[in-house]
């Protein structure tokens, strides 16, 4: 087996395909603080625990490289849902409830009347035939990581090769999330990609970006997916969010976030080409997202008795998301063949005195901006 879609920071590698996976969990690789691990969950689904000991993220190496489980900060920062452990399924609803899904990609989002696939295309519970776990260091310090690789084959239609990754920094609350897609047609492909990054929404959180927060640059959904049912006041409800987005920047339990509330903005950068997002909880803590927009990003809040999620922000590369980036509107080329599709999400939680950093760095990139 092949590894060579592991990035040549790494300092030691072990392939995942010929590890034994058991109901009983044990460590499989130590280097210092960072450890992977791997067991089987009761459902048949293999996973690989990776962390320094104070933070850690369960991936799913070979279902989406999906990363089910993140602790990070001293606490659980996954959404909460219906499923105690993911299934093992190709249909996005029947396991939905991770931190983090590739979505993508040939498609993104709900499929149209008549459209025959699942929800945020094939990437995420794609059934990926390699994964390995890796050390390594670059600029944000020692590391651990999964990748793997998924090739997507179906004749007359598509051809690519996905590899992930996703690191957890020794030492840090902070974690790196990546994709990359390489076109293997002879013909242009169009990509999809949205990064499902899905917090643990807190009572009151306050929510910060380098946004324009007005309705024409930061955009609710007003149509209704088939797999939405409103309840009472829900459409009042979104009527004054695409007047004035901002009531829905505080997460207070008297607003109506049931089922859900989908926003599309545009996104203002800093210096280096990164629109940053921060969610500031009552304890001055912080959850915080950082990525180069590409183009209209997304903000998904679902406050239900069954799901409890805060979408602070995700990158989207898609004709049907169209968006603007400090003002410019981005458009999305077609990959020619051999060409890659890259994204990288930087992500983590932040003690109260980081926070107020990222506060006023947000504010300093708004400044600029006017």
């Amino acid at each position: 087996m092949s590894l060579d879609y592991v990035d040549g920071a790494a300092t030691a590698v072990v392939d995942l395909t010929s590890v034994a996976f058991g109901e009983v969990e044990r460590t499989i690789f130590r280097s210092g603080r960072l450890a992977a691990s791997v067991f089987r969950y009761p459902t048949g689904v293999d996973a690989v625990r990776i962390g320094d000991g104070d933070n850690e993220m369960v991936i799913l190496p070979f279902q989406g490289q999906h990363i089910w489980r993140a602790r990070l900060g001293g606490r659980d920062v996954t959404m909460k849902s219906m499923f105690d452990m993911p299934r093992p399924t190709l249909k996005f609803f029947e396991t939905y409830g991770g931190f983090y899904q590739h979505a993508g990609a040939t498609a993104i989002g709900a499929p149209e009347p008549g459209e025959r696939r699942e929800q945020h295309g094939e990437l995420p519970n794609a059934p990926y035939g390699e994964a390995a776990v890796y050390v390594g260091e670059d600029a944000d310090g020692r590391f651990i990581a999964v990748t793997g690789r998924y090739n997507h084959t179906v004749a007359f239609a598509t051809n690519y090769a996905a590899v992930p990754v996703a690191k957890v920094y020794e030492g840090s609350g902070r974690i790196f999330v990546g994709m990359t897609v390489t076109n293997l047609k002879a013909s242009p492909m169009e990509v999809h990609y949205l990064g499902h990054l899905n917090w643990r929404a807190a009572d009151h959180a306050e929510l910060f970006g380098t946004t324009i927060d007005s309705g024409e640059a930061f955009r609710v959904r007003q149509e209704i997916p088939p797999h939405i049912k409103p309840g009472p006041g829900y459409v009042e409800w979104i009527d004054r969010l695409a007047k004035d987005p901002t009531p829905a920047s505080v997460l207070s339990p008297d607003k109506l976030f049931a089922p859900e509330v989908v926003f599309t903005f545009d996104s203002l950068t800093d210096d280096a080409g990164q629109a940053h997002f921060l969610a500031v909880h009552g304890d001055g803590s912080g959850d915080y997202v950082s990525f180069a927009p590409l183009g209209g990003s997304v903000r998904w809040i679902c406050r239900t008795p069954d799901q409890d999620a805060l979408g602070l922000a995700f990158p989207v590369h898609s004709v049907t998301t169209p968006g603007k980036v400090n003002g410019v509107p981005v458009e999305h080329k077609p990959l020619g063949p051999g060409e890659t599709f890259k994204v990288g999400i930087r992500a983590g939680v932040l003690p109260p005195s980081e926070v107020a950093k990222a506060k006023a760095h947000i504010a300093g990139v708004k400044a600029r901006h006017g």
